[in-house]
């Protein structure tokens, strides 16, 4: 087939007799290809260009560890930057082959002789040291050298030679090796899966190699359910060469299709390459706790019997990343998404008889855990109708009012015969069905217990039912729907009063309805509507107890803060959202969806587009549709961000799919986000008479807000009218209580409009009003790329000129002019890891982030602690925002 010739192009010649081939391009065994000759590329080759980069400076350092398992590029990626001559040295490459022995080290020293690098064999001494560049001694596959003799000589090698020869070594799995030595030193430098896995911009370009055309949603998609692994994204996208609908192999990989996954090759691959490679016991675990979404040390017991879950689960996330390590109050792993789908499969050919039995097992662990939502999945999915009956009737206001998980689809049984007549069973399967995105399922399901309560149900049947009407509604994103569901439950509350079968029902029942109202009012636009009812939910599920219900309320009130500019508290609410997912083992959810998006839209408002770029791809999950409506979805942040980093075709491509229609056809909040940024970029284009256009059409049918106040006011200034500009921007700044964000972007305008104007004076006031009421927040997006005209300003207009006009300068940062202020300023890395410091990274994020290590980050933390007179991080962040340095 077509996609199996592409592969091959990509892929390079077969390492394995199967229809699916490695992204590591093998060689002939080793009688064949000498060791001293690096591997060649495949024929179709994508230059990555980040890790290129990553290996030049890693290599100045004695040692670099590439670790990751099979298919992640290793072996390409190495082979590549040798062959574009990036080595600082000459180069000895040695390839490893399984069960080599004491072989290895006479492969090692015949390729250091053949590279030129003469090495005393008794004292390990360079004999022609004096070399002027620095050699780089690649060892591919060490996970293969298991001789012990050979492997402390390859550490007195490297103690010995690391300060002169860069040793870049390739394997599968932490070689064992005394690291740690070069890693308290912070002489080492690690290339790991998250590092190795392709960013979105390279399954693009990889697309774009093969002739694969694929719209940005499904190429974004493809990353997400690959999670970047390099051999999966390969395989999928030359399965598509040829084909008329490339698209559907997507979908089909996104439901987790065995078919599609034994067509292109993945199962054989995934089962030769890796599972066959495991420890029979690590196997067993993952085989059976493979029908969870995510698994902590508890369920393995549960599932497998083992009591050695921790230690089986770190030791599946060390060895070869299958699993990793999450978090939460129950330690709680995620296998890949590829690799659980292939492990799923296997149950159910494998355990076909055990399957029932393991999902009732979980049901029970998670029904003791306090984790309703999973246990009625798998009470459903083991057939176990009373359970699932039970656990909904003691969890309902947590299971409609939570909104929709993001669960893997699969097939359920058949329900029982006599579902007719039970109306809390036919719910509970209407929550499975929504959990695992089957919309209709879920609408079916609710008909059917509907039908069978009757004309006349009891008025607690009746107030079941109004939150399984607002369950749907929330699931389908109709603000309208959503609120009027919510208005119907809270009358079906007051008339069931007294008759709950648990205490904490009736308020769980009133949280998830006022939730849901402030819910719809933020969708609307109407934040100050939304403050009373999500006060009131918010207290409401705090008193309940409900842990999703507070997560809920939590997402509502990040957005509601972002609204408002209070990006501090927006970002501590965002991270409880987190947090409180987390503790529940939910790894993908709407509700974390929000919770990223917010996040990337703080980063972005503070200038750190990275890390709003990584929160952005955190947010994609499985169960978001393509053109999502609400108030902040993922395709605007996507196009905001885009915008932001100078990509006006990338952003325009995103936001084409908005466009469409006709004004009006989306929610009010992303219909002005998606034309204000339209009109953004005309203005970018040089067209403000277009931009115009939109917004004058935009305001006719969403008058009064600020996003086209602002925008307007920038065509002003771009069509030469300054005054219109200021007028526009003094009454938006004359309104009551101005959003932060709203009141620093107005305040930076209207400081450009009265400097041209001539009135220097009122622009530097304007400008230090707008630079005031953007230090607490952190607000740096508005003076990005102005910093030199900004500091003029301030100067004073002696110094400048009052006529003079603005000139393009780089995009600077306005804030970094206090370093004189201290007796010993910072360090270039040394800012970098003090704006960092201020984000919501962990210590080990941050290195991970710079690609370095984290004692390396540790040191540089220490010396900016003592360069600001600081001990503690709070207070570094707070001495750096007085001394402008952040």
């Amino acid at each position: 087939m077509a996609h199996n010739d592409a592969a091959e192009r990509f892929l390079g010649s077969a390492g394995w007799a199967g229809t699916a081939r490695s992204l590591e391009v093998r060689p002939e065994p080793a009688e064949i290809v000498p060791d001293r000759e690096v591997p060649g590329l495949p024929a179709v080759h994508l230059e990555r260009e980040r890790l290129l980069d990553q290996l030049d400076a890693a290599v100045q350092q004695p040692v670099t560890l590439v670790c990751a398992p099979t298919g992640w590029g290793k072996t390409v990626l190495a082979a590549s930057w040798i062959r574009a001559g990036r080595p600082p040295g000459r180069t000895a490459y040695v390839r490893f082959e399984p069960n080599c022995g004491a072989a290895a080290w006479r492969q090692l020293t015949s390729a250091l002789n053949a590279a030129g690098i003469a090495l005393d064999p008794a004292t390990y001494a360079w004999n022609n040291g004096r070399l002027p560049e620095r050699p780089v001694v690649v060892l591919d596959d060490l996970h293969n050298v298991t001789n012990r003799t050979v492997l402390r000589r390859v550490e007195r090698l490297m103690t010995r030679l690391g300060e002169r020869i860069g040793f870049l070594l390739l394997a599968r799995s932490e070689p064992p090796l005394s690291l740690y030595r070069w890693r308290v030193r912070g002489q080492l430098t690690e290339l790991r899966a998250d590092h190795l896995a392709f960013a979105q911009t390279e399954v693009t370009g990889l697309a774009q190699r093969l002739g694969v055309r694929l719209a940005q949603h499904f190429r974004h998609t493809l990353w997400h359910v690959t999670e970047g692994w390099p051999a999966a994204v390969a395989v999928a996208l030359s399965a598509m060469v040829g084909r008329h609908e490339p698209e559907r192999v997507v979908t089909d990989l996104l439901v987790g299709e065995a078919g599609l996954n034994e067509q292109v090759g993945l199962t054989e691959y995934v089962q030769r390459e890796i599972l066959a490679h495991l420890d029979p016991d690590v196997y067993e675990v993952m085989l059976r706790t493979s029908i969870v979404e995510t698994v902590c040390p508890g369920l393995v017991e549960a599932l497998s019997g083992s009591r050695n879950g921790a230690r089986q689960l770190a030791q599946a996330s060390r060895a070869n990343a299958l699993a990793t390590f999450y978090g939460g109050s129950h330690s709680w792993y995620r296998y890949r998404r590829l690799l659980r789908s292939v492990l799923r499969a296997e149950v159910r050919t494998v355990l076909a008889a055990e399957e029932g039995a393991l999902h009732r097992a979980a049901a029970g662990w998670y029904a003791a855990n306090g984790l309703p939502g999973d246990a009625v999945v798998h009470a459903v999915f083991g057939a176990d109708w009373v359970s699932a009956e039970r656990l909904f009737l003691q969890y309902w206001p947590e299971l409609c009012g939570s909104g929709p998980r993001a669960m893997a689809p699969r097939t359920g049984p058949q329900p029982p015969r006599d579902i007719a007549e039970r109306p809390m069973l036919a719910f509970a399967l209407a929550v499975c069905c929504r959990d695992t995105g089957d919309t209709a399922g879920m609408s079916a399901f609710i008909r059917l217990g509907e039908r069978a309560l009757g004309e006349a149900p009891t008025p607690l049947d009746a107030e079941i039912l109004a939150a399984m009407r607002l369950a749907e509604a929330i699931t389908a994103e109709d603000p309208g729907r959503s609120a009027d569901a919510a208005a119907r439950l809270l009358q079906r509350t007051d008339e069931a009063a007294g008759k709950h079968l648990y205490a904490d029902a009736a308020d769980g029942a009133r949280a998830a309805a006022h939730l849901t109202i402030a819910g719809s009012s933020i969708a609307d636009g109407a934040i100050e509507d939304a403050d009373a009812a999500l006060e009131r939910g918010a207290a409401l599920a705090r008193k309940s107890g409900f842990n999703l219900l507070i997560v809920q309320a939590n997402r509502q009130q990040a957005l509601v803060h972002l609204h408002r500019g209070r990006l501090s508290a927006a970002v501590a609410c965002a991270r409880r959202v987190l947090d409180g997912s987390r503790d529940a083992g939910i790894a993908e959810s709407r509700n974390i969806s929000y919770a990223r998006l917010v996040l990337a839209a703080v980063c972005r408002l503070r200038g750190q587009l990275d890390e709003a770029r990584y929160h952005l791809d955190e947010s994609i999950t499985a169960e978001m549709p393509p053109d999502p409506h609400g108030w902040l979805s993922g395709i605007l942040s996507l196009a905001l961000l885009q915008f932001d980093c100078g990509d006006l075709a990338g952003a325009a491509e995103v936001l084409e799919p908005l466009l469409g229609g006709r004004i009006g056809a989306l929610p009010p909040t992303a219909e002005i986000a998606a034309r204000v940024l339209q009109a953004d970029l005309y203005l970018a284009e040089g067209q403000p008479d277009k931009a115009l256009a939109v917004l004058e059409e935009l305001d006719r049918h969403v008058p009064g807000s600020p996003a086209v106040a602002l925008a307007r006011a920038r065509t002003a200034l771009a069509r030469d009218r300054p005054e219109t500009a200021a007028r526009e921007l003094e009454e938006l700044l004359a309104a009551p209580s101005p959003a932060l964000t709203v009141a620093v972007v107005a305040g930076v305008l209207l400081a450009q409009a009265l400097h041209r104007l001539g009135d220097a004076a009122g622009a530097a006031e304007q400008m230090e009003l707008a630079l005031r009421v953007a230090a607490p927040e952190g607000i740096r997006a508005p003076f990005l790329g102005q910093s030199a005209w900004i500091a003029g300003l301030l100067k004073g207009p002696a110094e400048t000129g009052r006529d003079e006009e603005p000139e393009p300068e780089p995009a600077e940062d306005v804030f970094d002019v206090a370093a004189e202020h201290m007796t010993d300023p910072l360090t270039e890395r040394e800012t970098l890891v003090l704006q960092y410091l201020r984000s919501m990274l962990s210590i080990a994020e941050i290195a991970t982030v710079l690609s370095v290590s984290a004692n390396t980050v540790k040191t540089h933390v220490r010396h900016v602690y003592r360069k600001l007179g600081v001990s503690r991080r709070r207070d570094a962040v707070r001495r750096g925002r007085e001394l402008s340095l952040i």
